[in-house]
């Protein structure tokens, strides 16, 4: 099998902007997800009853409060990941010019 050596000169801030912004969607999306899931186990369980007694049985977390408090962490996560992607792939580009590329080795073949 032959081996070829591939350099990446130069990585688009904007297609990383775009990538950056369709994966933290996704990921915010998955975040919320999980964080339903475990709210209802836990109610399930019984432990945020236990939780909600110990702070004088108010019913200090529900699920409103949960899932508000996780959308806003999930929101502010996809939006530094969104606005730091750009600014990586301009930090990149700036140390190809002084160090070179990213060299990546690919296969040929199905057997690889």
């Amino acid at each position: 099998m032959a081996t070829r050596k591939v350099t990446v000169h130069r990585i688009s801030p904007m297609s990383m902007f775009r990538t950056a912004l369709a994966l933290s969607l996704a990921g915010l999306v998955a975040w919320i997800l999980c964080v339903v899931i475990l709210f209802l186990g836990m109610q399930l369980t019984g432990v945020l009853g236990r939780v909600n007694d110990g702070f004088g049985g108010g019913g200090f977390l529900s699920f409103g409060t949960v899932l508000s408090i996780a959308a806003l962490i999930g929101a502010i996560n996809a939006l530094l990941v969104t606005v730091l992607a750009p600014i990586s792939a301009v930090l990149y580009n700036s140390f190809v010019d002084l160090f070179g590329g990213l060299v990546v080795e690919t296969k040929d073949g199905a057997n690889s």
